[in-house]
């Protein structure tokens, strides 16, 4: 209950009061936030990997920025699945942060059960969950709505793409002006 009335209290703060932003870097902020996880790919024998370009400069609120990257990699270690047809490789997390366009784009992307395409825009709200992970195992579906919120107090765009196997959350945000 405490887990719920917390995420619940992030996400009104998130959408309801104004953050100060400063510059930050946004690669430090990623690469900060996928060492924890280092120890949750061991512990469920799978792997961590990352790609991330250096000084990635952003005007953002680095605490929010910090909670979206763990929220995604705790969300993608939640669903991963190793492929039914894999008996020999490990199930692989993948972190890439890159800039193009004017934007940094940050995927985190694990192998797992598609996400219907009518439920990818729904995961963003509030309580979502698909049929297919509604069993209670920690989380409340509020993980995706504070991730957008963070998105969208930093002027950027989430999305989710499935394609053979693969889930991939896409975050574009734009980089330092």
């Amino acid at each position: 209950m405490k887990e719920l009335v917390t995420s619940l209290l992030d996400l009104s703060r998130t959408e309801n009061v104004e953050t100060i932003h400063t510059d930050v870097d946004f690669s430090r902020i990623v690469t900060g936030g996928i060492l924890p996880f280092d120890s949750v790919a061991f512990e469920k024998g799978m792997l961590l990997e990352s790609d991330i370009e250096e000084n990635i400069q952003l005007e953002g609120d680095a605490n929010q920025l910090g909670q979206l990257v763990s929220t995604l990699l705790d969300n993608a270690f939640s669903h991963a699945e190793k492929a039914q047809n894999d008996n020999v490789d490990p199930c692989k997390v993948l972190v890439t942060l890159y800039e193009k366009n004017k934007n940094a784009v940050l995927k985190i992307s694990n192998p797992g059960k598609e996400i219907p395409k009518e439920e990818r825009n729904r995961i963003f709200e509030r309580f979502y969950r698909t049929d297919t992970s509604r069993a209670l195992n920690g989380h409340y579906g509020l993980g995706l709505a504070i991730a957008k919120a963070v998105v969208i107090a930093h002027e950027g765009e989430i999305s989710v793409e499935c394609y053979k196997g693969i889930t991939t959350f896409i975050v574009s945000i734009p980089v330092k002006k």
